[in-house]
């Protein structure tokens, strides 16, 4: 039977649809639907080897800070005193040892419980996949939105790829991060917790807006519900963006490391100090 070019194009886009919504719910169900885990032994190895290095990096900074001491404080100008210098850098050796634990037994942790919660309420890939993979067969424009939607479900697939390689770099650079406050210079501290909090809180504040869209929407059946849906969908891609300069702009990240650091102080200090046993100490 001869079909008419609207007949033709709500097939092609069905089939897009079909392949692009098939791709975007793979990943999510993985990545977003799930709670985060970075569990993996090549990860905790390259991590071992990185603190390595950082212990290594350390002794550096001290030299080099002591050094620089010594010199200002010949010439009158001096801005730092030695017991900080030290203070700084066995609390850089305690970051460097404790910071992989603070972003995976606290942070992960937090974000975890809460989206467990949210996740027993019924968020998952068959509520929401209803709105994209049943549009109307004889309506062209929700044909269209239904493939609108597949679309911006493949877009936040992928930006879950990218978070769960953001964590994985994030969690290998955590030693280094941790002894750069060894000098005020080169102190990337304050941006990596950041970077930290922003990225492992992303999967919390998403599934939050995406469960906002299911009992807003529900099952779209018209125009007007696809459209909701996808101006919805769109904040969903674009939060982790207003997450990140929420933090960036407030005292919000600095509040929330001095909580960590103070709810698992003794627990950090028993961690960096099994963690910097295991640290070969070549000899002179």
């Amino acid at each position: 039977m001869f079909k008419s070019p609207i007949e033709w194009l709500i097939e092609a886009l069905k089939d897009l649809i079909q392949n692009f919504a098939d791709a975007a719910f793979k990943w999510l169900k993985i990545y977003l639907l799930k709670p985060t885990s970075l569990k993996g032994g090549y990860l905790e190895d390259v991590n071992d080897w990185v603190l390595g290095i950082a212990i290594g990096l350390m002794s550096v900074l001290l030299a080099y800070n002591m050094l620089k001491y010594l010199f200002q404080n010949i010439s009158g100008n001096s801005s730092r005193s030695g017991q900080e210098i030290m203070v700084r850098t066995f609390f850089g050796v305690a970051l460097a040892s404790g910071a992989p634990f603070i972003m995976t037994d606290v942070l992960l942790k937090i974000n975890n419980a809460y989206c467990k919660a949210l996740l027993s309420q019924g968020v998952d890939v068959e509520k929401f996949s209803k709105l994209i993979l049943n549009p109307s067969t004889a309506n062209l424009a929700i044909t269209f939105a239904a493939f609108t939607m597949a679309v911006c479900y493949l877009v936040l697939a992928i930006q879950y790829i990218i978070r769960q390689a953001e964590l994985c770099v994030l969690f290998v650079g955590a030693p280094l991060a941790g002894i750069s406050i060894v000098n005020e210079d080169m102190n990337i501290w304050p941006i990596w917790w950041r970077e930290v909090v922003a990225v492992v809180f992303t999967q919390a504040f998403q599934l939050t807006i995406l469960y906002i869209i299911l009992n807003q929407v529900g099952n779209a059946k018209d125009l007007n519900g696809y459209i909701m849906a996808i101006g919805l969908t769109i904040v969903l891609i674009t939060g982790p963006k207003y997450l990140r300069t929420f933090i960036y702009s407030t005292g919000a990240g600095k509040s929330m490391v001095g909580a960590a650091q103070g709810a698992g102080k003794m627990a950090i200090y028993k961690y960096a100090a099994s963690k910097v046993a295991k640290v070969p100490v070549k000899a002179a």
